[in-house]
């Protein structure tokens, strides 16, 4: 962070499957907000579409998605 700016400053989006429920959604949303790092995580049951922005120097993107199978969801 330089001068209160997040400089590692990154955007993934990616489709999570195997959710069943708006639910679903909101446990995944939880566990990403939860994780150092992430800045934050929408998650939208009918499309199962995933957006999470986050700082790289914290965690990375294989992190982020392991937090979503570790919850027993698929990540396409």
């Amino acid at each position: 962070m330089e001068g209160g700016f997040i400089t590692n400053y990154m955007k993934i989006q990616f489709k999570i499957t195997n959710m069943t429920c708006a639910s679903c959604a909101l446990v995944n949303e939880k566990s990403l907000l939860k994780a150092k790092g992430v800045l934050s995580a929408k998650i939208d049951f009918a499309s199962g579409q995933a957006a999470v922005e986050y700082d790289e120097k914290i965690i990375g993107e294989q992190k982020i998605k392991e937090i979503i199978t570790k919850n027993g969801y698929g990540i396409i």
